[in-house]
């Protein structure tokens, strides 16, 4: 039958043993710079609202300071209100950035110590910042 005929071109191959640690090394390298994209776009999203959240706390702090030592001005209470309902908002994204950081940069600690962990000779802060990997190839 055709369906079991067998290949009488060559010898069986393997991979070579370099070919297989190099392909290694060229996916721990694509993780460690997904990685390092991830805490690099959720350390500038966590920055960038901080100081958002320190603009609006000083900007709640005056509106309170101008509501108590002025005469009650209801639009000003409508936005000492609004001020601090954005405030409690930042607070829990800043929260939640705060747990995203860390989860990826645990992440990232343990794909460095992976390789060598698991008997492979690659060191991620090397590999990875030597060469930019595109994620989709």
């Amino acid at each position: 039958m055709a369906w079991f005929k067998i290949r009488t071109a060559g010898p069986f191959r393997v991979r070579s043993k370099q070919r297989d640690d190099e392909t290694d090394v060229q996916r721990i390298a694509k993780l460690c710079g997904f990685l390092d994209d991830f805490r690099t776009a959720i350390t500038r999203e966590r920055d960038g609202l901080r100081a958002r959240h320190e603009s609006t706390m000083e900007r709640a702090a005056f509106s309170q300071q101008s509501l108590e030592n002025d005469r009650p001005d209801p639009a000003m209470s409508l936005i000492v209100d609004e001020l601090t309902d954005a405030m409690m908002r930042y607070e829990a994204r800043l929260r939640t950035l705060e747990r995203q950081l860390a989860f990826v940069t645990e992440m990232r600690d343990w794909a460095d110590r992976f390789p060598l962990e698991n008997g492979a000779i690659c060191d991620c802060r090397q590999t990875a910042g030597s060469e930019h990997i595109n994620p989709r190839s």
